[in-house]
């Protein structure tokens, strides 16, 4: 039987280093850099694994899963690790590529790294093109602050809600003290239609693509939850890919950033707020969500609409939900939580229903 070795990549697009451990015998059995070349690496791992049963890891990178899909397609098992997860010495200052290639394939022998749920292919592409409405989104918002800084600067202020038709009318109209200016406002203005269009058309595709399978049905188990909409329902079944993967609650909300960090020592606590470690985009669309549960909870007809399309199960959660988090909200409140923290508290909550819903219907609720 051949021995085990664990094999750490530090992945560059110019070159890859590549240490090979042997944890039996707790001794490196080679570390080489090499040109990052499909033909190369494939011979070197087939001279590994003619050797050894090899085990490959790598850290995520810019690089994406590239490399991964290619070890799997020739036949290796490999894993790509969290970067932020790995273990540190404080006061360890030397870093190379070398000493980093040990490190993980020394790590991952002893199992103390993390490893990412890689997407499929045709998931990080439909993630792709969520997150390409997102970052649009923002640039969209930038954008109308550097039209309102600009007016601003020189005495023109809307008096009435901005970004509404009657506001864009006024702002067409506005004759500005120069031709200079004229034209910086003429182009700011034209950038912001150009960033409107294309987040309208971004929200048609992943509308459209939200009625389609594997997506539809996980669609509308997550809107029959109040505050959540197309958009955020495929925000947060792309970023999490799978809700099964996370044994409990709990799991589900350290990954996405919502447990409350710690700094403690010698029976003396301090308050730090969230780790914020998780998934930015997800915690940001949860956020804004949960601020519907403010709000007296009550079924509207889009609501019922929503929930008459969703499985029973899915229904007695939601409704759950509803009152669960009014209460609880209004509850850390009337106790003298600050409101920010009473939001991120019942987001942390909302992460539990989202995994109760997002769980395979028990067959006595089918």
């Amino acid at each position: 039987m051949k021995k085990l070795a664990h094999v750490g990549v530090d992945y560059h697009v110019e070159t890859v280093t590549i240490a090979v451990y042997l944890a039996d015998e707790k001794l490196f059995y080679d570390t080489k850099r090499m040109p990052n070349n499909d033909r190369i690496i494939k011979k070197y791992m087939k001279k590994l694994s003619e050797l050894f049963q090899i085990k490959i890891c790598y850290e995520a990178s810019s690089s994406g899963y590239v490399f991964q899909r290619k070890m799997r397609a020739l036949g290796h098992h490999c894993d790509v690790i969290a970067p932020s997860l790995v273990p540190k010495k404080a006061g360890d200052r030397r870093k190379n590529d070398f000493r980093d290639a040990r490190k993980l394939a020394k790590n991952y022998a002893d199992d103390e790294l993390t490893i990412v749920h890689p997407p499929t292919e045709q998931q990080e592409s439909v993630r792709a093109l969520v997150r390409c409405r997102l970052s649009i989104k923002d640039a969209e918002k930038r954008a109308k602050q550097q039209i309102n800084s600009l007016l601003l600067s020189q005495g023109y202020r809307w008096p009435k809600s901005n970004w509404t038709q009657q506001h864009f009318t006024w702002m067409a109209s506005l004759e500005m003290p120069d031709s200079q200016l004229q034209l910086v406002l003429q182009e700011h203005l034209g950038h912001l239609e150009y960033l409107l269009s294309r987040v309208a058309y971004l929200d048609q595709q992943i509308t459209k693509l939200a009625q389609t399978e594997p997506y539809a049905e996980s669609v509308k188990k997550l809107k029959a939850l109040r505050g959540i909409e197309t958009l955020t329902a495929m925000i947060l079944i792309t970023e999490i890919t799978d809700f099964r993967r996370f044994p409990n609650p709990r799991s589900l909300m350290a990954f996405l950033g919502l447990i409350p960090a710690e700094d403690s020592s010698d029976g003396n606590s301090t308050d730090v707020g969230l780790t914020k470690a998780g998934n930015q985009r997800c915690r940001k669309a949860l956020i804004e969500s949960v601020r519907h549960y403010i709000k007296k909870p009550y079924l509207s007809s889009a609501m019922r609409q929503k929930l008459s399309q969703a499985d029973a199960h899915t229904v007695v959660i939601a409704k759950k939900c509803l009152h669960r988090l009014h209460k609880r909200y209004w509850a850390l409140v009337m106790r003298g939580k600050i409101a920010n923290k009473a939001i991120a508290a019942i987001a942390r909550e909302f992460v539990g229903f989202i995994w109760a819903v997002m769980q395979p219907v028990p067959a006595a609720s089918v």
